[in-house]
């Protein structure tokens, strides 16, 4: 468990260290059109706000990506996203291959791993895949108290890499990775055994 966790760790060091724009320094990757504006949930309806996929098979676009983490994230009940982390990630990482999100539980409302598992079911219903098994690591304490956990999902070339951590009040985070633009790049040489 430790050597997988230590691997998942090392590979999204990785992914940390590039940028959030796309690899040719458009913010959609591929030059398409962003999609329309996903309207978040509507209060009792049990809909998800689901992007609308691009015709074909072809790998998703940056702004599908993006939209699809957005609306999962405020679906959820996840925290907001921080933008001082992703604009660091912006200015300071560049390469162009991630949309990233990370958010932090505060005092009055700390973030748990239920948020967490939130925003994984969300992804999922906006049809990621999990790849592998989830990764979690727990105190040694009676309760076993859950102290981070790594689940990873794919879908038409991109890789989002999921993590819940305890901290002080909790933090999420969800950076997805365009594979082919990533590898070209050479921030990843063996990605999670891809």
């Amino acid at each position: 468990m430790h050597g997988k966790r230590g691997a998942a760790a090392a590979v999204l060091a990785m992914v940390m260290a590039v940028g959030v724009t796309g690899c040719d320094g458009s913010t959609s990757g591929t030059g398409a059109a962003d999609p329309a504006p996903v309207a978040p949930r509507a209060e009792g309806t049990g809909q998800a706000s689901v992007a609308p996929r691009p015709a074909g098979t072809g790998p998703l676009t940056k702004a599908v990506v993006k939209a699809d983490i957005d609306a999962s994230v405020a679906d959820a009940g996840t925290p907001p996203a921080d933008p001082d982390w992703a604009g660091m990630m912006e200015r300071d990482l560049g390469k162009g291959c991630l949309v990233v999100y990370k958010g932090y539980g505060t005092k009055d409302v700390p973030v748990g791993v239920p948020q967490y598992e939130a925003l994984v079911r969300e992804l999922k219903e906006r049809g990621w895949e999990q790849s592998g098994e989830r990764m979690e690591r727990r105190a040694e304490d009676p309760a076993q108290t859950v102290i981070d956990v790594l689940t990873v999902l794919e879908q038409r070339g991109w890789r989002v890499t999921t993590e819940y951590n305890r901290g002080i009040d909790g933090e999420v985070k969800a950076m997805a990775a365009d594979v082919a633009c990533a590898k070209k790049a050479g921030v990843f040489k063996n990605p999670m055994g891809g």
